[in-house]
């Protein structure tokens, strides 16, 4: 089982909780946000400080956030997710535009950290969706094969969360999308990993400590990936930083 946190870069809050757990051997992969300003080559050299233990990765992002971000190249924009999903779904989004802002963020990444992501995933997994997932097989298709990250997906088997007394209900609309994506990353022969867990409602983070044994539980695989948010600025992301802290261990790289 990998165990990677997301969204590095995006806040101080953020970076010190994953650097704490970095620290203490309780992760094995981060995704890193090199859109924002904040996030810079300073701040991705403290993290490839443990790159010996973990995976380092690329969290594309294509919607619009709160926070100072690099200007994006001429002639493309980013949205709300909401407005991103439904072209998404729809098929009307510019696939040259989308292009441009992977190839961006993938050049913003190498420069700021020096070396190439050893994976790539999505900002709210929006890699996933239609059209966008088209563009980012391609992408990494091309690359040369001993530089091809690999991949994220979020097929989930929503019988086992029910099995494991897990949230199923977001988790299988994430799902649906993740199940899509690895059919076309198989294919294409890209790595990607098996099996996903970690989705819940942050709304119910009390329960968090309660759901990350049956989120273990439902990856067995060496290349299972449990997603995370850790934090201190808010409930949701401090309880998944405590649980986190306490457990004992058990995460792996990914194995090629």
């Amino acid at each position: 089982m990998i165990i990677c946190a997301d969204d590095y870069g995006m806040r101080a809050d953020i970076d010190r909780a994953i650097l704490d757990l970095c620290s203490r051997g309780k992760l094995t992969a981060v995704s890193c946000m090199v859109l924002f300003e904040r996030c810079t080559p300073e701040s991705l050299q403290e993290i490839r400080k443990n790159e010996a233990k973990i995976d380092l990765g690329l969290h594309f992002c294509l919607t619009t956030e709160p926070l100072a971000l690099t200007e994006p190249p001429a002639g493309t924009q980013l949205g709300t997710f909401s407005r991103l999903f439904r072209r998404a779904v729809l098929r009307t989004l510019p696939k040259r535009e989308i292009e441009i802002l992977l190839r961006w963020q993938y050049d913003l990444f190498v420069t700021k950290a020096g070396r190439r992501p050893d994976y790539i995933d999505g900002h709210l997994h929006t890699h996933q969706l239609p059209v966008i997932a088209d563009v980012l097989v391609q992408f990494v298709s091309q690359l040369p094969a001993s530089e091809r990250p690999y991949i994220r997906n979020t097929r989930l088997s929503t019988a086992e969360l029910r099995r494991q007394g897990l949230p199923a209900a977001k988790a299988g609309l994430i799902g649906h999308f993740g199940r899509r994506l690895e059919q076309k990353l198989r294919v294409r022969g890209i790595p990607t990993n098996d099996g996903f867990s970690g989705i819940y409602d942050f709304k119910d983070w009390a329960k968090y400590a309660e759901f990350f044994p049956s989120f273990t539980a439902c990856l067995p695989q060496p290349n299972g990936i449990l997603v995370t948010h850790p934090g201190h600025d808010e409930d949701w992301r401090r309880a998944e930083w405590e649980t986190l802290g306490r457990y004992p261990g058990g995460a792996n790289r990914f194995q090629r």
